[in-house]
């Protein structure tokens, strides 16, 4: 009996041994297993999951990766395109070549709680006071611009114009860092191109609006912007582009409202990996209004916009320019008017003109 004993109490370690080694070897692929919503094998995958922990104001998340590289990983604010928050910082738990578990800790954005307060009457709290002045800011333009019974075009396109009226491009130096974001935008009036998109899609989702923000390079330059969806078709839109440097007051322009991919990349690139595609034409804001012209139509439309405005600007699409053939002495046969400047965009297989009368 004293034998058996004995021999129990020596398989009792080795044992042990065994559960530890077996967890130490095959602990991610039981918590891959069990954990299916947080395991990634590529850095596409891994961005939507913290995505979507960001927009529902989680402060950290744990994953099992595999085959994502370090650099990939501290790139990941790259991939990831939330405008309730970013990636502040990564912990790898545990490694095992390709395989690591880690954790990511979130950095959640004023957005985030604008928008619960707004959506779903979720106090903000107290230690986030710029958040309860973009709140309240974010509930007078709301209240300003966006009416009953608007369509979702009608409310992005109110929304757009608003921020292109109101917002500089620039920074304040007492504050740089708020003009990477919707309070520069909305709360201070000038703001880069992150602080107009984010600006947009906080707005769009207080309004309803289905959206997001775009991250890529415009003119050489690291850029972002936004996606909206209209009756079920996605379009990109740049408020930022639409909006004049030097500022030109109230004067907002259309150029880069709702247009398809093809016509973006003309200007912009971004990794399409990352985002829906974008080919609806039916919102497009020339086509929607009309707004498309040939050049025997110039005379006229020039002529009726000066009748309306002698010192306004117009602006539209021509599908047949050619500038050796367009010309603007017409002009001088148009009562009060002295002098015009203009801008030509090409826009896909067409050309955006914009017209400056006196």
């Amino acid at each position: 009996m004293e034998e058996k004993k004995q021999k129990v109490y020596w398989f009792v370690p080795i044992i042990i041994l065994a559960v530890i080694l077996v967890a130490y070897f095959y602990e991610w692929d039981l918590g891959a297993k069990n954990n299916p919503e947080v395991t990634a094998y590529n850095v596409i995958d891994l961005a939507e999951i913290v995505n979507s922990q960001i927009d529902s104001g989680k402060d950290k998340g744990s994953f099992y990766i595999s085959g994502i590289t370090e650099e990939e990983l501290t790139q990941i604010n790259d991939y990831v395109c939330s405008v309730n928050g970013m990636v502040d910082r990564y912990v790898i738990n545990t490694k095992s070549g390709k395989k690591q578990k880690i954790t990511f800790h979130y950095e959640i954005s004023d957005n985030y709680y604008v928008k619960e307060k707004y959506l779903n009457g979720v106090e903000i709290p107290s230690d986030r006071p710029m958040a309860y002045k973009l709140y309240e800011k974010t509930v007078e333009i709301i209240d300003s611009i966006i009416k009953p019974g608007m369509t979702d075009y009608e409310k992005e396109l109110a929304i757009h114009d608003y921020i292109v009226a109101n917002c500089k491009y620039g920074q304040k130096d007492e504050s740089k860092e708020y003009g990477f974001r919707a309070y520069g935008c909305l709360v201070q009036g000038i703001a880069v191109c992150n602080g107009y998109a984010e600006a947009m899609s906080l707005l769009l989702t207080c309004a309803g609006v289905e959206n997001g923000i775009m991250t890529g390079s415009a003119g050489e330059e690291l850029h972002a912007w936004n996606i909206v969806k209209i009756d079920g078709q996605w379009y990109q839109v740049d408020a930022t582009w639409d909006d004049p440097v030097p500022d030109t007051g109230d004067f907002v322009s259309h150029t880069f409202f709702n247009i398809t991919d093809d016509m973006m990349d003309d200007t912009h690139s971004w990794n399409e990996e990352l985002y829906e595609q974008c080919k609806g034409k039916t919102y497009n804001y020339y086509d929607y209004n009309g707004y498309v012209y040939e050049y025997s139509d110039l005379e006229k439309v020039v002529t009726d916009a000066a009748m309306r405005d002698i010192t306004g600007e117009l602006e539209f699409v021509v599908t047949d320019y050619d500038e050796s053939l367009y010309t603007y002495d017409f002009i001088n046969n148009i009562p009060g008017i002295n002098s015009i400047s203009h801008v030509v965009q090409p826009m896909g297989n067409n050309h955006v003109i914009i017209i400056y009368l006196n």
